[in-house]
């Protein structure tokens, strides 16, 4: 199979945490955790999103990049989640909230396995990839990379990956508490 100038971005040993390496039409970028300023990143891109986010995580529990996402949405942004079911059950897991903000959120089980993917999808122009995950241990304990590009290989593959498993997943219904009783009499 032939290589494209565009598939054909190449991270060397000497290649600096969060140097843009390009080719002909596609950019790439790293950036590494502990401290690496990967959530920063990711809330400003979120920020700046107009149309739809996608993302696909094994843990989520990370309540900055969570009200990132919930502004994303309260300005009209379409957002969909998908979080390994198993994980997402953890009291960590940050999974209802984002459910009672409104973002579509979906669980998928794999038999012994996870939904291991940690991927955003940002306006069909802006994938992000790695080893990180939507949580403080990856921003201020882990070692992780995350790698940002604009590859349309990459981003139509991706792409496809994630509407698959979208599809796999039913809608994730989370328990709704009833408003408590005021005494106040609604009936007239």
């Amino acid at each position: 199979m032939a290589s494209t100038p565009e598939s054909r971005v190449i991270l060397s040993p000497k290649s600096a945490a969060g140097e843009i390496l390009t080719t002909r039409r596609a950019a790439t970028r790293v950036i590494f955790s502990p401290k690496g300023g990967t959530s920063k990143e990711l809330a400003r891109l979120i920020k700046a999103a107009k149309k739809e986010i996608v993302v696909a995580v094994y843990a989520f529990s990370s309540k900055y990049l969570g009200q990132a996402l919930s502004a994303a949405l309260k300005r009209g942004v379409k957002i969909r989640i998908i979080l390994d079911g198993d994980n997402a059950r953890k009291a960590y897991s940050i999974d209802e909230w984002l459910a009672g903000e409104g973002i579509e959120v979906r669980f998928i089980t794999v038999k012994g396995g996870n939904m291991h993917h940690k991927l955003m999808l940002i306006d069909c122009k802006i994938l992000v990839t790695g080893s990180y995950n939507f949580t403080n241990e990856s921003e201020f304990r882990n070692y992780e990379a995350a790698i940002f590009t604009n590859n349309k290989a990459l981003l139509q593959s991706f792409t496809a990956e994630f509407e698959r498993l979208w599809c796999q997943c039913a809608p994730v219904e989370f328990p709704v508490t009833p408003p408590s009783d005021t005494g106040a009499d609604c009936s007239s």
